[in-house]
């Protein structure tokens, strides 16, 4: 599998693990409140590498637009996490539509690298792997989970567009 893929699926699932998770906490004044806050903390996700909270977080019926489903990608990312010591995520949300009370679609930038990123300027001199995710997320019993996805690669200069 190509190394993008893995980053790809890698960066789908911990963004989901951060939304659940933050979820459960105090309630914002709004659903794209309670998003941001929890995508901003989305780096974490991937550097505990908690492949067991990823798997918690994609919805049964999971499928995206290369053809995954739930199983394929949990392997995916347990064999791209025990290959790689260190992963980074720098992620900018683009766009936030609350459909209703149980369906949200989330549009994000998120540059993948082996060393922090703290700030869109410092990926200049950064390698690192730059995608566009469009996430379809779905509130099942009180649980957001991803339900779909579709990707394509983006450039660092996408973090620097409004």
């Amino acid at each position: 599998m190509p190394r993008g893929r893995l980053w790809l699926i890698l960066v789908i699932l911990s963004t989901a693990n951060v939304l659940l998770t933050g979820c459960r906490g105090a309630d914002p004044k709004s659903p794209a409140e309670r998003i941001r806050g929890v995508i901003s903390t989305a780096e974490q996700a991937v550097e505990q590498r908690d492949v067991g909270a990823l798997r918690d977080i994609v919805g049964e019926k999971y499928k995206d637009s290369h053809g995954y489903d739930k199983s394929s990608v949990v392997r995916l990312i347990h064999g791209y996490l025990l290959r790689n010591r260190t992963i980074y995520l720098f992620s900018k949300i683009t766009d936030i539509v609350i459909v209703d009370d149980t369906h949200a679609s989330v549009q994000l930038l998120v540059a993948m690298a082996g060393r922090r990123v703290q700030l869109a300027e410092e990926l200049l001199g950064v390698r690192a792997d730059v995608l566009y995710f469009d996430l379809d997320w779905l509130k099942i019993n009180g649980k957001w989970e991803v339900t779909a996805s579709t990707w394509r690669r983006a450039r660092v200069e996408d973090f620097f567009r409004d």
